[in-house]
């Protein structure tokens, strides 16, 4: 059974401005996700493509940062797949979710996440 849905589109541009600002990155990612970002000129698509897939979590599970949840309770992993803790994994324990499934689509210029939460 579909228990949420969601999905996010973010300006890569956006990520090509920022992708040198330590502190917004530190804040987003976890170390996990910082330590596989790539070493080549494309490290604004990976960093777009994390953001989005976190956003599109949050929305599938229906809530914001402003209801408890964080950044780092959310990792996704080099291959998409996204693991939970804190927070979310608390979450997704109460509302008896049991597979995410995630896939996303890339342009020039964006990068759209989608996230399905299965129960």
């Amino acid at each position: 059974m579909i228990k949420g849905i969601g999905v996010d589109i973010v300006g890569i541009k956006r990520f090509k401005e920022i992708k040198n600002n330590s502190d917004f990155i530190e804040q987003i990612l976890t170390q996990q996700e910082i330590s596989e970002i790539p070493k080549d000129e494309h490290i604004e698509v990976h960093l777009a493509a994390i953001f989005a897939f976190k956003e599109a979590l949050m929305k599938a599970f229906g809530c914001g940062l402003n209801r408890g949840s964080y950044w780092h309770d959310v990792v996704v992993a080099q291959d998409w797949i996204i693991h939970l803790t804190g927070f979310f994994k608390k979450l997704a324990d109460e509302k008896s979710i049991s597979k995410i499934h995630s896939s996303s689509s890339k342009t020039k210029n964006y990068i759209t996440a989608l996230v399905l939460l299965e129960g």
